[in-house]
């Protein structure tokens, strides 16, 4: 805990110092509210390579700065890869780029794919292994009418290559998906 303390203060400190010399300012391109969510800056041109760096080492906390990993699933050969991969529940996501539901679901989903997923830390690696895989699949691919998927976003749950469950996104879509996988993980 006093370690984010400090590195939310060494970052605080390098804002001061950037926003105090014009120069340093206008090259630094980074934009800051990606290495640290909690703090934003705007882009700038012609950034310093060693400066970025610095301030990522400096702000850069695997426990705060958490993404997403969630698979993109195009092909029949993906998806039985991704299933066949480990023994681990898989949450797939079926969507429509276009689908205004799917987008706001969609944020949603990623938000559940780092709490319960595999979340990557800055530099690329996986933070922690969680009780399930997360992958999607978008409406063009061949896959969505092999597996019968008619509504978007559609979620299906599977373990192995035995689908668990299926289930059509609503509002309280998440709280079920939960669930679902919830029910499956006590049941092992």
């Amino acid at each position: 805990m006093a370690r984010k303390y400090l590195i939310t203060a060494a970052a605080a400190v390098c804002i001061i110092i950037l926003a105090s010399v014009p120069q340093c300012c206008q090259s630094f391109t980074t934009t800051m509210h990606e290495v640290h969510p909690t703090i934003s800056i705007s882009k700038r041109r012609n950034a310093s390579p060693h400066l970025q760096m610095i301030f990522r080492e400096l702000v850069s906390n695997d426990e705060i700065d958490l993404r997403v990993s969630i698979t993109s699933i195009q092909k029949k050969d993906d998806f039985e890869k991704f299933l066949q991969e480990d023994d681990r529940l898989c949450a797939i996501k079926f969507y429509a780029p276009f689908c205004k539901a799917c987008k706001a679901f969609g944020k949603k989903f990623r938000k559940l794919a780092i709490d319960r997923g595999d979340p990557i830390n800055s530099i690329g690696e996986v933070a922690r292994h969680g009780d399930a895989r997360f992958g999607e699949i978008d409406f063009s691919s061949k896959l969505v009418k092999e597996l019968g998927i008619k509504k978007f976003p559609t979620v299906l749950i599977y373990r192995g290559s035995e689908k668990l469950s299926e289930i059509t996104c609503k509002n309280d879509a998440i709280e079920k998906i939960t669930a679902e996988m919830d029910s499956h993980l006590t049941l092992r």
